[in-house]
């Protein structure tokens, strides 16, 4: 999440440098909002799920994990003429895929500097995190999974997928370039001339 947090700010801050006017934002138009609620209904009802720290619950969560992410997909389908629906849509198509390989979670390559002790890797090895699955060593389509460490707050970094890079790359085009000014509309030929 730290990713989408820094991407959508680093954008913003872009686009008020390069000359763009953030609430140019509020004029975007997305279609099937009711979709796009149900993708979030079901991500909520994931992490829900996951704080009870129990396998039946992590069980239920799997395939809402993967609800969520069919229906966020064709909520872009719809709009996927909005700039850097296509990028997202991509990003989210590998994540679909290695999730759905994975039996409804993103497999995570533990990496080999992470502190024993932690809670996370805890969680992970015992299996009960809904969203997530704890790979020893490379197997299947792990090299699409949560294998880039990307450096977080306080020097706590997460990991993310080649799919979260392309959506959160979406998600930077979408904001910069819809804060700009629409291009001014030019006539097809000259004007005549006067008489």
């Amino acid at each position: 999440m730290f990713l989408f947090f820094a991407v959508i700010a680093a954008a913003l801050a872009i686009a008020v440098l390069i000359g763009g006017d953030v609430r140019r934002l509020s004029q975007l138009r997305i279609q099937r909002i009711e979709l796009l609620l149900a993708a979030f209904a079901a991500k909520v009802s994931v992490a829900l799920l996951g704080t009870t720290h129990a396998a039946a619950a992590v069980n239920a969560a799997r395939p809402l994990n993967v609800i969520g992410a069919v229906l966020l997909l064709a909520v872009v389908w719809f709009n996927r003429r909005i700039p850097g629906a296509i990028l997202f849509g991509a990003g989210l198509t590998l994540n679909l895929i290695v999730i759905i390989t994975f039996g409804g979670r993103m497999p995570v390559l533990i990496p080999r500097d992470i502190d024993p002790n932690s809670a996370v890797l805890a969680t992970l090895k015992g299996g009960l995190d809904p969203l997530h699955v704890a790979l020893q060593h490379p197997q299947g389509l792990w090299f699409i999974g949560d294998i880039f460490a990307i450096p977080g707050i306080g020097g706590h970094s997460s990991l993310v997928s080649i799919g979260d890079l392309l959506m959160a790359v979406g998600v930077a085009w979408l904001i910069i370039r819809c804060s700009q000014p629409a291009p001014a509309l030019k006539p097809v030929y000259g004007s005549s001339p006067s008489n």
